[in-house]
C-alpha cells in the first residue's frame, strides 16, 4: 500500500469520527500540503491549489487549515509577521526536522519523550497532556 493510499484511509478514519465531511476540496487541500513537505501558509497553498482546483477559494483553504489543525492532521507555526504556516502531520506522533534554508520538514520520531513525561511527573508534580517539537537546522542537500 502506498504512503498516499495509507493516508487517504487514515483521513477517511479520521474525519469518520467527526461531524467533519471529507469533502473533494478538503482532500485536495490535505494532497497538496502533504506533497509539499514544508510549511506553507494559507496564501502559498491557495497559489499552489489555484492552478490546479481554480474553484477553490481562499476562505475555503483558511477554514480547512483551521479543521485540520482541530483534528491534528496538520500543525501551525507562527512566521514573522504573525501569519500562520501549516504542516501536513501523518498518522502516529512525532517531531519535525526544519531546514532553515529551503524550508523542507522531515519526520523525527522520539522515544525520549517518555523520560522527559516521568521527570516532570516525579520532580514537578506535572502531568505532560500535550507536546510539540521542532529542531532547525539544515538539510544535507542545503550544506
Amino acid at each position: 500500500m502506498s504512503a498516499r493510499s495509507r493516508d487517504e484511509r487514515s483521513w477517511q478514519t479520521t474525519f469518520a469520527r467527526t461531524p467533519h465531511r471529507l469533502t473533494s476540496q478538503r482532500r485536495s487541500i490535505m494532497r497538496e500540503l502533504a506533497a509539499a513537505r514544508k510549511y506553507l501558509t494559507a496564501q502559498e497553498l491557495y497559489a499552489r491549489l489555484a492552478r490546479s482546483q481554480p474553484r477553490i477559494g481562499l476562505a475555503t483553504v483558511y477554514r480547512t487549515l483551521e479543521t485540520l489543525r482541530g483534528l491534528g492532521l496538520v500543525s501551525a507555526v507562527g512566521r514573522p509577521g504573525g501569519e500562520g504556516a501549516y504542516l501536513y502531520c501523518g498518522v502516529g506522533h512525532h517531531h519535525h526536522a526544519v531546514c532553515t534554508r529551503c524550508g523542507k520538514v522531515d519526520d523525527v520520531p522520539c522515544r525520549a519523550i517518555s523520560a522527559f513525561e516521568r521527570m516532570l511527573a516525579s520532580g514537578l508534580r506535572f502531568r505532560l497532556t500535550e507536546h510539540e517539537l521542532n529542531f532547525y537546522g539544515v538539510c544535507a542537500r542545503c550544506s
